[in-house]
Formats: structure tokens, sequence, C-alpha cells
């Protein structure tokens, strides 16, 4: 039987992965990003907080740059 404080546990534990990622992952992709198209990087905690916010769309674009760039279309 499940209580309520332990699904609000799971809850949480699950919103802090997500923030995680999206502060590293989205960090990394955003400075990917700049770096590939601009030539120009941002220090690593700014770019975390714009990943913070737009890391669902620039996780993905950075990937999809990285494996356009592997196979030399770009």
């Amino acid at each position: 039987m499940r209580h309520d404080n332990e699904s609000s546990v799971v809850s949480c534990g699950c919103y802090l992965v997500i923030l995680v990622v999206n502060l590293v992952l989205g960090g990394w992709s955003v400075n990917y990003l700049l770096s590939t198209f601009l030539e120009k990087t941002l220090p690593f905690f700014w770019a975390s907080v714009i990943g913070l916010f737009i890391g669902e769309f620039s996780i993905p674009v950075a990937i999809v740059v990285k494996i356009l760039q592997s196979f030399g279309i770009l």
C-alpha cells in the first residue's frame, strides 16, 4: 500500500531529474548551438539558466546539428 507521502516523494524526484537534465544538457546544447552558428559561447552558468527554459527545444536541435555535421551536411 502506498501512502500519499511516498508518491509525492517520487514525483519530486522526477521533477528534480528533469530539472538537472535541463540544466546540464540544456546548458551544453545552448553553448554548442552558439559556438556552431555564432562562434561564441556563454559562461556555463548562464547557458544553463537559458537551457532550463529552452532545453526542450535546444537539446534535440543540438543533436540534429551534431548528426548533420558528422555526415558533412553542415
